[in-house]
């Protein structure tokens, strides 16, 4: 009996179990449902949430946006974009500021906000989370181009009245030098191109706009290292930099730089410089008047002791004056200071006195006689036979020529106005002068000297003893000073 009883008690426990166990069972599956109804209550209630709202974690523009209505944000990102102001650097560091309110600019919505909010779909938002949610829409704004034009216009800088005009670097002459004088910039504006730069800022919403980096502003057309201006100065600076002595030998003249500018020619073309030859050569043919003693009056102590005045006659010094115009324009050329040698086209013996130094022949109408002088010493002393004053040929006289020739032999002739011959006359030596009179022999002539002249004498030549003008010739030089008086 006690093994039955034992049995039923445990049939009874496994009875007893088993109801617990149901129970549990039900209870646990009633828990399971109640949390899944407050889950899914709880992520409907989220999704609700977020029809209107971002989600969590959403950045728009660096903007959080976190649970925030797009009416909301739009109102953020239209006082963003409304809120802009443009520097206008100027020359001097003066600055312009344009304000948004100055150009009337307005938010142009153009509803990308709405369409992030419909993009994120509120029943998913369970799979937004950890997701980057960081969405950049567009500023784009509008501005009033009339107001941005009057405001740009109204700019202190933009007033003729504050411009200073540029200036070109140009070349000045300081007294002893030519140098460059720098460009002054100003801050004169191309008002056209300054509106257009700061407009085109505006448009694309810089920051910051400097004009001088635009090239607003007038620009001076010659800089103090423009190459042709640095030439120009280099070249006239070397012409005008040096002194040129011209030695006449009885006195010098300088030419100094005031004198070398007053010669510059310039090639406006080309930006170069040359002396004016003309100019030049005046300046030298001016000299002549002052250097030149051919024929110039000048005394002179006869043989016998007695001074004479000679006022006539081509002895003396005459300037070649293209050769020395070339000598002269040479030398400036060259741009090196230095003493130029003139050329004389004729010479005397020396600058001294009246020129004529120990080497002459003196003839005496009066006294009818010659005398021949070489280096001081004497060498003829010769009775002579001139022209004829009673027939109208007198030998010039009361002047110094030079001699102009020598030859032998030679024949002497002369021509009567019809052109008929009037005489052919042989000598051995021939010695002219001053045009057709000269010195020569008259080998039929047998006496010499004395008053023969008044009555016999020669058609203006000198008459000589044969042995005499022989001497004379052999040893006298083409340009000796012939003295008659």
């Amino acid at each position: 009996m006690r093994g039955l009883e034992k049995v039923e008690e445990v049939k009874m426990e496994e009875t007893q179990g088993k109801k617990k166990h149901k129970v549990l069972k039900r209870v646990l599956i009633g828990l399971v449902i109640l949390i899944l109804l407050g889950l899914t209550a709880a992520y409907i209630a989220i999704g609700y949430y977020y029809q209107d709202k971002f989600y969590e974690g959403t950045i728009i523009n660096g903007t959080d946006c976190s649970n925030q209505n797009v009416a909301y944000i739009k109102e953020i990102v239209k006082k963003e974009a409304e809120v802009y102001s443009l520097t206008i650097k100027e020359r001097e560091d003066a600055r312009d500021v344009i304000e948004a309110s100055d150009i009337q600019i307005t938010y142009k919505d153009d509803n990308e906000i709405e369409k992030i909010m419909k993009q994120q779909d509120a029943w998913k938002w369970i799979l937004q989370i950890g997701k980057d949610k960081n969405y950049t829409v567009s500023q784009e704004n509008s501005y009033d181009e009339a107001s941005l034009e009057n405001y740009v216009n109204q700019m202190a800088c933009m007033q003729d009245a504050n411009m200073t005009a540029p200036q070109d670097a140009y070349m000045k002459d300081n007294g002893s030098s030519y140098e460059i004088v720098p460009e002054v910039e100003g801050n004169t504006l191309d008002k056209t191109k300054t509106l257009e730069t700061i407009k085109e800022a505006v448009d694309k919403r810089e920051k910051e706009v400097s004009l001088e980096d635009a090239g607003c502003y007038v620009e001076p057309a010659v800089r103090q290292n423009d190459e042709t201006l640095k030439k120009e100065v280099e070249q006239l600076n070397k012409m005008t930099s040096a002194q040129y002595v011209l030695d006449f030998g009885s006195g010098q003249e300088t030419v100094d730089r005031n004198k070398l500018q007053s010669w510059l020619k310039e090639d406006e073309a080309n930006h170069t410089y040359s002396f004016d030859e003309t100019a030049v050569k005046q300046y030298v043919i001016d000299l002549s008047s002052k250097y030149n003693t051919e024929g110039k009056a000048r005394s002179f102590v006869t043989s016998g002791g007695q001074t004479v005045n000679l006022t006539t006659g081509d002895y003396g010094y005459r300037l070649w004056q293209d050769k020395t115009t070339e000598s002269l324009l040479t030398a400036m050329n060259s741009g090196e200071s230095q003493t130029v040698e003139v050329t004389w086209l004729y010479k005397g013996q020396t600058h001294e006195g009246n020129e004529i130094n120990g080497t002459y022949v003196e003839i005496s109408i009066s006294e009818q006689r010659m005398w021949f002088y070489k280096n001081g010493s004497l060498i003829v002393d010769t009775p002579v036979v001139t022209g004829n004053p009673n027939t109208g040929h007198a030998t010039p006289a009361g002047g110094v020529w030079k001699l102009k020739d020598k030859k032998s032999p030679f024949t002497l002739t002369a021509y009567n106005p019809d052109g008929s011959q009037q005489y052919a006359e042989p000598v051995t030596y021939w010695m002219p002068f001053n045009g057709g009179v000269g010195i020569h022999d008259l080998t039929k002539r047998t006496a010499f000297g004395g008053d023969i002249y008044l009555t016999n004498g020669s058609h203006g030549c000198v008459n000589t003893p044969l042995d005499a003008v022989a001497t004379i010739y052999n040893n006298i030089e083409i340009n000796t000073p012939i003295v008659v008086y």
